[in-house]
């Protein structure tokens, strides 16, 4: 006779077995992944752009396009789309799609989106700049698109892989900060919860997502500041993903059998310098061409960056739509440098201070010391200051730098793979301008209404030769992402710039 103890703990031991179960096959398909910071704005697609091929919003949200590797446009929630006339598009989105708490991620949705994203209380938010250019924008039906523009703007689709839908009742009801903390996407995992008390979050998978993952069910990002505690925790077996580690890191990690992605990405990492401060020697283009001559950039790419990108003769790369291939690299020349410096009026010397975001980049710590280092031995002292990804969204968008001379930047053109993204930040319209220059503007401004597409590439040319002459700011080096993989991570698959999460495979 079965006796209630044995029924209880018979049942307990059952109970215990499946939750075991349960937990193994949830660690099974659990990706982990240490990155360096927290993401700027949290929640909020729109208060900064989406850095880094581990991106959480690659996972969470949709934009209506996405861009490919190669800049080709490619679908994404919308199917199709064509310019019926100069300033109208007309945009077809699939059918069906919902976001994870029901409402509809439809045209209507779009609408709502780009109009509240031109509002201008928006102006704060980093990408509501990308919809400047649009008059109106409407939905006849669920599944149709209508943009019109104040202009021809060819880039229209481009600008779109950006910008994230989000559901706009939900938006409307709870407000950005709210929704920062607690987002909504459509995309097939979404947010458990930001963890910031216990320095990790988690993503869960959102069975209800039109591209749902059938491999991953959980990820988990480690929030570790030091490159050398994420390679030590995916040693340790803490993580099975480390995102920007160094290349001390490399070696060690490959000694062990340890798999590294490198990718170089469509940026150049610089120094802005506030040159439209008045009585600043930052206004002088002698002094600020000074500084770049006055960096050791060859070095910089040999020893810190272990020859794996070359010194940049431009704000873009090759491979970007605007780049001149006629371009060469600044040459290290500290002797023109000095004299440059005299020439203006400062040959006793100079005192700068540059608020860096070091801990972002590949040996950012490292590249910033040597290039203060650099600078030292032309009579300039610059001291460093270290920011967070939050201070540094803060400073970039309202101009406010805390009293410093040299903010951290890149020259961006990875969203849309085109030289006027890289560009824009350094025109007399950008939100806290810290250069202003009218002919690069006017420049700037016809390549923004050209269609035909060789005479757009050589008024971008021309804009970043002008540039160039300018030196708005310290030119440093292309940007890499380094990424080691443990053997439980199959080879990763890319979606676009970032990780396939729908794709990748776990074993063991």
């Amino acid at each position: 006779m079965l006796r209630r103890r044995d029924f209880v703990a018979t049942c307990g031991a059952a109970a215990f077995g499946t939750h075991g179960a349960r937990a193994a096959t949830a660690a099974e398909k659990t990706l982990r992944i240490a990155v360096s910071d927290w993401v700027p704005g949290l929640g909020n697609p729109y208060a900064s752009t989406m850095n880094g091929a581990v991106h959480p919003f690659a996972a969470m949200f949709d934009g209506l396009t996405i861009l490919g590797d190669d800049g080709t446009v490619l679908p994404n929630l919308a199917t199709s789309w064509e310019a019926t006339s100069a300033t109208r598009w007309e945009f077809k989105l699939r059918d069906g799609v919902t976001f994870a708490n029901g409402e509809a991620a439809d045209a209507h949705a779009a609408v709502a989106m780009l109009n509240s994203l031109r509002q201008p209380d928006a102006q704060r938010y980093f990408l509501a700049a990308e919809t400047k250019g649009i008059a109106d924008a409407a939905a006849p039906d669920a599944q149709t698109l209508i943009i019109t523009t104040h202009a021809p703007d060819p880039l229209l689709p481009k600008r779109l892989t950006l910008l994230m839908l989000a559901p706009p009742a939900y938006w409307a009801k709870v407000g950005p900060d709210a929704f920062a903390q607690t987002p909504v996407g459509s995309g097939p995992f979404q947010l458990e919860g930001w963890g910031r008390d216990r320095g990790r979050y988690a993503l869960t998978r959102n069975p209800a997502s039109w591209r749902p993952s059938s491999t991953l069910e959980r990820i988990e990002y480690l929030v570790l500041p030091e490159a050398s505690s994420r390679v030590q925790a995916l040693v340790t077996g803490q993580v099975d993903v480390a995102f920007s580690i160094s290349f001390e890191g490399r070696e060690q990690l490959a000694a062990s059998g340890y798999q590294t992605l490198i990718r170089t990405t469509p940026t150049v990492g610089a120094l802005a310098f506030r040159s439209n401060k008045p009585g600043s020697p930052l206004a002088d283009a002698r002094v600020r061409q000074a500084l770049n001559a006055g960096v050791d950039r060859a070095a910089i790419a040999k020893v810190i960056l272990n020859d794996t990108v070359q010194a940049p003769a431009q704000g873009v790369l090759p491979g970007t739509f605007g780049y001149a291939p006629a371009g060469t690299a600044i040459a290290y020349d500290p002797q023109k440098a000095r004299a440059l410096l005299a020439s203006a009026g400062f040959g006793g010397g100079l005192k700068f201070v540059a608020n860096v975001l070091g801990r972002s980049l590949v040996e950012g710590d490292a590249i910033f010391q040597k290039v203060a280092q650099d600078l030292l031995k032309i009579g300039v002292a610059v001291e460093l200051r270290n920011i967070t990804g939050a201070d540094w969204v803060k400073m970039w968008v309202t101009g406010d730098w805390r009293n410093a001379d040299m903010l951290s930047m890149v020259w961006n053109s990875a969203s849309l793979l085109d030289a006027s993204q890289a560009i824009e930040p350094f025109t007399c319209a950008k939100a806290g301008a810290f250069f202003c220059a009218p002919e690069i503007d006017t420049l700037v401004a016809e390549s923004a209404v050209t269609l035909d597409a060789k005479r757009r590439e050589q008024q971008l040319q021309n804009a970043l030769a002008a540039l160039s002459a300018q030196a708005p700011s310290l030119l440093l080096f292309p940007q890499i992402e380094m990424t080691a993989v443990s053997p439980r991570v199959k080879t990763p698959v890319y979606r676009g710039r970032y990780l396939d999460w729908t794709k990748i495979q776990l074993q063991g």
